[in-house]
């Protein structure tokens, strides 16, 4: 892709990627710079921000040590200060909510939008748990748990901002101010869990553990700051954490945790909290302090920022300008020279290409690789221009010569000569050429006017040619070679042609005499098949009226068959009647039976009533003579109903055994209707066969006597034939060649 570019191209390809590299390099660092700027606005707005909360998360920490008070006295401790406290809080939630609405959250990350969030979220509670504060419907510990996950909440704001920064000095401000406010909100918890305990005068086991857990939080968080604040920070510390209020705090810490006693400890809960509040106010300017510098060292940076923007973006313009100015001016005059080289090419080629018939040379004056190029260039010219000049006289000799022989005169030379020593030695080979395609063709000649005058004996020696010439030659040899086997295989082919035209002759004649015999043989042949096809159509016939005969006796077997069937079925019928009737006399013996029992109760029943039941028992004894007489009937008749079952079983299975014959008969029927149909079917294959036959024998006879008649036309052409063998013996003869 390159290769296909002008010079032009690659000079501006060549310029253009250090200045595309420059202008990449000045976007960056304004970029970066910008990048920069933008950064330390957004600090800018949230360590203001980080003030407001600062500020409000103080009131709150004083809020929370009444609130613990209040609770820990019942009311007893804080009730004016308490209500005071409380507008100071929404103050500061005022002064929050007022920045916030021209504060785009959007721009930070969504850790910060959720402390945020949840901050704000958490103070919407505050007026709920006030009320709950003023009922005493709350504990101490969940109010105070209530401020301080509030303050955690928009303390922990600040550990997001230090996410937000660039800067290697506002990241260490920032974490040092965040330690910082760390230490003071846990010296903020520090005054509610002591308050709550001084106005209860005494220590529960879980905030003893807080108090002690506090006190170690806060040492740690300002080891921390300590260590990575400035120094004139913690030199500003120094001077101003100290004095009474710090030595008081101190002293009721170790009178509450290193004295050994959990309770009375003689220390009034409102001086405790007053101090406290003293040492607090003391780190609240220390916060002040901390997040003034913050802010100045942001706008330190904010204005360096802006400062290497400009100067990035002078740079940039200038750095640009500047080499695309170089760019021109350089390609400028590099495209000037190399458009001087490329005219004197184009004039240089011109002249070899005889398109001009004089040169100029070229016009280039510079002293670097162009100039240098130009001047071997014209050095080359003039001896290029002298050199063609003597080529173009030994090209006009040869395109003489090449004249010559293009009109057919091969003794010719080149006599011309030139400085080129390839010229040289093609000229010396083609006179050889010239000399020796000039003998050969001579010998070819030779040959070649042998022929013409039928004499093929002559043949073309082996020589050290190669190439078509040497084709030549070897085509004429086999020319030569192939004429003389032809002429022999002629001969040869006319000797047996005649040979053979004889015998076909005679052939023919025994072919039509056998013809005509067999034309007598056909039509005798043609008689007997005539007949035989009659007999075949007249068995057909026969062997159709039995199948039909078949088809009927098989109609009729299924007519009994179906019977058969039907008298099985009127078997089962009788025998399932049989059955019922079985039943019903087994009904009236049980019956029988049972009045047989019923009169032998009444009998007994009679003989115990005495003559009374005389009657009765004359009674009683013809009913069981009666019941006897029903058994023995019932007993005749069970015996004549089995008799029935038993003839209409062997009937059943004799019309089973018939149908079963009858299933046999018609299989052997079917059996025999089928060989009859296949000797039908094989009659009328052979009548279709006979008919074949004897029309293939009437073609046959046809073609018998069209045979005998080809055949007497056939000896004409053998007789021909004879005649032609002996003309072309006659033209060989008169040819001279090798093995006449």
């Amino acid at each position: 892709m390159i290769s296909s570019l002008s010079i032009k191209q690659k000079l501006i390809l060549i310029m253009l990627i250090p200045l595309l590299i420059v202008i990449l390099l000045a976007a960056k660092l304004a970029f970066d710079s910008y990048a920069s700027l933008e950064n330390l606005k957004k600090l800018d707005k949230v360590v203001v921000l980080s003030t407001k909360v600062g500020a409000l998360v103080h009131e709150t920490q004083k809020e929370r040590g009444m609130t613990a008070g209040f609770i820990g006295s019942r009311g007893a401790k804080f009730k004016d200060e308490l209500p005071k406290q409380r507008d100071e809080v929404n103050k500061q939630l005022a002064n929050l909510n007022i920045y916030l609405k021209d504060f785009d959250k959007n721009l930070y990350s969504a850790d910060f939008i959720k402390n945020l969030d949840d901050g704000l979220t958490k103070l919407k509670d505050l007026e709920e748990i006030r009320a709950k504060v003023n009922a005493f419907d709350i504990p101490a510990p969940k109010a105070i748990a209530y401020y301080t996950d509030t303050n955690t909440l928009l303390l922990n704001i600040l550990g997001n901002i230090v996410k937000q920064s660039n800067s290697s000095n506002i990241t260490k401000e920032l974490a040092s101010y965040m330690n910082f406010l760390l230490s003071k909100e846990r010296t903020g918890i520090e005054r509610a869990v002591g308050t709550n305990t001084f106005a209860q005068d005494k220590f529960t086991p879980e905030l003893k553990a807080k108090f002690y857990n506090l006190v170690a939080e806060q040492i740690a968080y300002l080891d921390i700051f300590s260590k990575i604040a400035s120094q004139n920070i913690k030199d500003f510390y120094s001077k101003t954490v100290v004095g009474k209020a710090i030595d008081e705090v101190e002293r009721m810490r170790t009178v509450a945790l290193f004295s050994n006693i959990d309770e009375k400890f003689g220390i009034d809960p409102n001086y405790w909290f007053s101090t406290i509040t003293d040492k607090i106010e003391l780190l609240k300017e220390v916060e002040d302090f901390v997040a003034n510098s913050l802010l100045n060292q942001i706008e330190s940076e904010k204005s360096e920022a802006n400062f290497h923007l400009l100067i990035f973006s002078l740079l940039s313009v200038f750095g640009v300008a500047i080499t695309m100015i170089l760019a021109r001016t350089i390609a400028f005059t590099i495209l000037i020279d190399v458009g001087s080289v490329r005219a004197g090419v184009e004039e240089f080629f011109a002249f070899i290409n005889f398109e001009k018939e004089d040169i100029k040379l070229i016009d280039v004056n510079s002293k670097d690789e162009l100039g240098n190029m130009a001047r071997i260039i014209n050095k080359n010219i003039e001896n290029t221009k002298a050199n063609i000049q003597k080529d173009r006289a030994l090209i006009a000799d040869t395109i003489r010569v090449a004249n010559s022989i293009n009109k057919g005169y091969l003794n010719q030379e080149i006599e011309a000569s030139s400085n080129n020593p390839a010229l040289n030695d093609l000229k010396n080979i083609i006179n050889e050429m010239l000399n020796t395609l000039n003998s050969n063709i001579s010998n070819i000649l030779n040959v070649l006017t042998s022929y013409s005058k039928l004499d093929f004996r002559p043949k073309l020696k082996d020589n050290e040619l190669e190439g078509i010439i040497k084709e030549l030659e070897n085509d004429i040899n086999i020319l030569r070679d192939v004429i003389t086997k032809t002429l022999l295989d002629n001969k040869k082919i006319g000797l047996t042609l005649q040979d053979n035209a004889n015998i076909l002759s005679q052939n023919m004649k025994h072919i039509s005499n056998s013809a005509n015999t067999q034309a007598a043989s056909l039509e005798e042949t043609a008689a007997s098949l005539e007949e035989i096809t009659s007999n075949i159509t007249n068995n057909t016939q026969t062997t159709a009226k039995m199948s039909d005969y078949g088809q009927r006796v098989k109609t009729s077997i299924a007519i009994g068959q179906d019977l058969a069937n039907k008298t099985v079925k009127s078997m089962d019928d009788i025998n399932s009647e049989a059955l019922a009737i079985s039943e019903a006399i087994t009904v009236i013996d049980q019956i029988a039976f049972q009045t047989n029992i019923l009169s032998l109760n009444a009998a007994v029943e009679a003989a115990t009533a005495g003559e009374a039941g005389k009657g009765f028992a004359v009674v009683a004894g013809e009913v069981r003579n009666l019941a006897n007489r029903s058994a023995e009937a019932a007993k005749r008749i069970q015996e004549l109903v089995e008799n029935a079952q038993d003839k209409a079983k062997d009937g059943k299975q004799i019309a089973t055994e018939m149908i079963e014959g009858y299933a046999e008969l018609n299989e052997n029927i079917s059996t025999t209707i089928d060989l009859i149909q296949n000797v039908t079917t094989a009659s009328k294959e052979q009548n279709s066969g006979m008919v074949q036959i004897n029309s293939a024998v009437n073609s046959l006879d046809q073609i018998t006597q069209k045979n005998a008649q080809n055949a007497n036309i056939a000896n004409d052409i053998a007789q021909k034939t004879l005649e032609i063998s002996k003309e072309i013996l006659d033209q060989v003869n008169q040819k001279t060649f090798e093995g006449k």
